[in-house]
């Protein structure tokens, strides 16, 4: 199915040399598309990549060096371009509360650049990444990632005729990418640090980077303008993914643990989706889609609902529901997987 869709496709990744956008990169090339244009800030990290992929000879490569708060630049690389990744964007949620000025250039001044490239340059296909902390937020990061979704919601009110489409993928937390919650607890193990707990009792959702990258193919060929795609994830407290790291590492349970308490504009869980969405969700296999509003309800602006439904029927796709959890033997070969991998590369954080 990938075969057909992408071969001889030219593709744009923002944040091309990220955790996500490079893992794109590598999940397309035997797909044979015709270009794909790795665009980010990090001039080594793209050395890194030529480096990885310099045999590749079937599919054309280009490094650019760009920042998508500079628009001339995006309307420049956008250029010939079939589909869009859209993966830059800073994430980390306490240097959103501390620099939120720069989150938002980035996150929403850079999305809306994003987008206005596309328009023009008229790519059929626009894929946003998100994240499930754009789900009633507390911080900054989250705040700005429901204002990139937003935006790209927003074409389908207004598109006319142009056959573009406009998608958002939200995610759980990605086992192993950069300064996620794996890298950082085997990387206090590996240098004999306590591990810095906030609350045991925290829950948090929990996908691989390769169910990433399903999620966001299949939101490619399937989706439709407006929709937002998220894969059914299992979540997990942070006692027991503690616990279950230290076992896999060999460690005795009552290694050093320090606990700091909650971050500024964390949340004890996580949603899948807002009360707003639940009359607009749609079950398709392991997958959850989230059509837009209508045009006559953006036109009336009356949502006819029940908040005592919302209420009920939002606890399926909190974190914190049990029904959600990972059986901890489902947990511990994901933490193992991890720890092989790490090992395999050579690189923790």
């Amino acid at each position: 199915m990938y075969q057909n869709y992408f071969q001889n496709k030219q593709i744009l990744i923002t944040g091309g040399t990220g955790s996500i956008g490079s893992s794109i990169l590598q999940e397309l090339l035997p797909f044979k598309p015709k270009s794909i244009k790795i665009y980010s800030r990090d001039e080594y990290k793209q050395y890194q990549l030529k480096f990885k992929y310099q045999k590749i000879k079937n599919v054309k490569i280009d490094y650019l060096l760009g920042d998508i708060r500079d628009y001339d630049s995006l309307i420049a690389a956008s250029e010939n371009v079939d589909i869009l990744y859209h993966c830059a964007a800073y994430k980390h949620v306490p240097q959103s509360e501390k620099m939120p000025e720069e989150f938002i250039k980035t996150n929403v001044y850079g999305s809306i650049n994003v987008k206005r490239a596309a328009l023009v340059n008229k790519i059929k296909t626009v894929v946003s990444i998100s994240s499930d902390k754009a789900v009633e937020p507390t911080n900054v990061m989250g705040l700005t990632k429901a204002l990139q979704e937003k935006l790209f919601n927003a074409h389908y009110f207004n598109s006319q005729t142009i056959k573009q489409r406009f998608i958002n993928v939200r995610f759980g937390n990605v086992i192993g990418t950069k300064g996620s919650l794996f890298p950082i607890l085997y990387h206090q193990i590996v240098n004999k640090l306590p591990l810095t707990i906030t609350d045991s009792d925290m829950t948090r959702f929990f996908m691989t980077q390769k169910q990433a990258i399903d999620l966001i193919f299949w939101a490619t060929i399937n989706a439709k303008d407006g929709d937002t795609v998220i894969k059914k994830m299992k979540s997990a407290k942070l006692s027991l993914l503690i616990r279950l790291f230290l076992q896999a590492s060999n460690m005795d349970k009552n290694y050093p643990k320090q606990t700091i308490g909650m971050r500024v504009g964390e949340k004890m869980h996580e949603s899948l989706i807002n009360q707003d969405e639940i009359f607009r969700i749609k079950e398709l296999g392991i997958f959850y889609l989230i059509k837009p509003y209508s045009s006559k309800e953006i036109q009336q602006n009356i949502l006819k609902v029940n908040p005592e439904d919302q209420a009920s029927l939002l606890d399926k796709f909190s974190s914190r529901n049990s029904q959600n959890y990972f059986k901890s033997e489902e947990l511990l070969l994901l933490i193992n997987q991890y720890i092989q991998t790490v090992k395999n590369n050579n690189q923790i954080l």
